[in-house]
């Protein structure tokens, strides 16, 4: 047995094995004396059918099978012992020939390597916007607080002021709901509403139809009640049927100690002064999450601006069109490879920034995240004392999912990756409202179209 390789460039290289029969040929032998003792032939009992027979029916076969085993074996380990980072699986040379009965055979693999390059964060400057809350936003908070604990009336109609609670479907242009879209119900304030208008004096069963993009004076609502990301509150605008299932007005509970009491808790807050100051700390919390998502995708612009490195295009098309699952042409496998390289980069690009980091996500990593999700969940729906006992068995159960663990080792990561970036990346800071922050997602995205 004999490996070597024969480096062409810093981006590819063949490695050549050497076998002779001694390497396969007594795994061989035993495999066909395993199968004697297994294999039924008409005339023969089970175990005493002659060994030439055995071996002109399966000695070509298992020779091929053996060969493949300690070709593979010896190639992952001459790959993982000199520490080569390759790209996709080698590939065979076509010129292999498979001659048992010579003194020697070699085989060659072509194999793509990983570049080299290096990731300097410190040199990173990018924007961070900082949203910062408005009074309107403040008042509009306190307002609606004070309509939430007041006393509530039913009505016969949507009245100014009021709420209602109403069906909501998304539908295609014939008025038919749209299979696995939008069907949620959903309590409205009528202040909320883009097109007041449209809703008043509308009574319980009135059916009304709208753009979802017509529907709030804040398009981040939609995001709120309809489950959708950041981007796809602004971009969504699929068609609604809203049936009115119950109208009703409240009056407005006032702004004292039982209120602040009600909302935040015996004297967490003391005054209109610190209740203003709590919305606004909130406020901006909620918006620091679309900050550091913008802050995340600016790091990336960044890395793909400033850190380039060559790629062993030639040998990954080959790879593309020898892996494909329906015969791909040379420039059919190009295309696919132009559509992935990008992903490729940045994949090879975040491996680099996690091991410099020395970030290695472990499976036990992956069940206290998934714990730790398992307990927002449940806070969510208000049960804050869930036993540990209980928890283990959703977090088991999870774990058992493969789609489920794909995901959340994703999440990690990307949780890693923003530490990572808040401590290492200059953040050149801008203080922005929330219209501002809208105005500069929206001309990017129309700039990227």
């Amino acid at each position: 047995m004999n490996v070597t390789q024969n480096k062409i460039d810093d981006l590819n290289t063949v490695i050549s094995i050497t076998i002779s029969p001694e390497d396969y040929k007594p795994k061989v032998e035993k495999s066909l004396i395993d199968y004697r003792k297994k294999v039924s032939m008409p005339g023969f009992r089970k175990g005493k059918v002659p060994m030439g027979v055995i071996k002109k029916q399966y000695e070509g076969s298992l020779t091929f099978e053996e060969i493949n085993k300690v070709l593979n074996e010896n190639l992952s380990n001459y790959i993982k012992e000199n520490k080569l980072s390759v790209l996709g699986q080698p590939l065979p040379i076509s010129d292999n020939n498979l001659d048992v009965n010579a003194n020697e055979m070699t085989f060659k693999f072509e194999v793509g390597l990983a570049p080299e390059f290096k990731v300097d964060l410190s040199k990173a400057n990018v924007p961070y916007y900082k949203i910062e809350s408005t009074e309107k936003e403040i008042d509009d908070t306190v307002a609606k607080m004070q309509t939430q604990f007041g006393e509530l009336v039913d009505t016969d109609k949507i009245e100014e002021g009021g709420n209602f609670a109403g069906k909501v479907e998304e539908i295609d242009s014939e008025g038919n709901p749209v299979d696995g879209g939008i069907n949620v119900s959903v309590t409205f304030i009528v202040d909320d509403l883009k097109d007041k208008k449209t809703f008043l004096k509308k009574k319980v069963n009135d059916v009304i139809e709208i753009q979802a993009q017509d529907l709030f004076n804040d398009v981040h609502q939609l995001q709120h009640f309809f489950g959708l990301s950041h981007d796809e509150a602004h971009h969504f605008n699929a068609k609604l049927k809203i049936i009115i299932e119950k109208t009703s007005t409240r009056t407005k509970a006032e702004l004292n100690q039982e209120l602040f009491d009600k909302v935040y808790g015996k004297d967490k807050v003391k005054s209109v002064e610190e209740l203003r100051n709590k919305i606004k700390e909130e406020i901006e919390n909620y918006y620091k999450k679309e900050s550091d998502t913008k802050f995340m995708n600016e790091c990336v612009e960044w890395l793909f601006s400033n850190i380039s490195f060559d790629l062993p295009s030639e040998f990954l098309i080959k790879y593309i069109k020898s892996n494909s699952k329906e015969p791909l042409s040379d420039e059919e496998a190009s295309t696919e490879y132009e559509k992935s390289e990008k992903a490729l980069r940045y994949q090879l690009i975040e491996g680099k920034i996690l091991s410099d980091n020395n970030v290695n996500i472990q499976y036990p990593d992956l069940i206290e995240f998934t714990r730790n999700q398992m307990k927002q969940q449940f806070a969510m729906y208000g049960y804050t004392d869930i036993p540990d006992s209980e928890l283990d068995k959703y977090v088991a159960n999870a774990m058992k999912n493969e789609e489920h663990v794909r995901q959340s080792s994703g999440s990690l990561i990307q949780q890693e990756l923003f530490k990572i970036f808040d401590t290492q990346v200059k953040k050149n800071e801008k203080v922005v409202s929330i219209e501002e922050f809208d105005k500069i997602l929206k001309k990017e995205s129309n700039k990227s179209k």
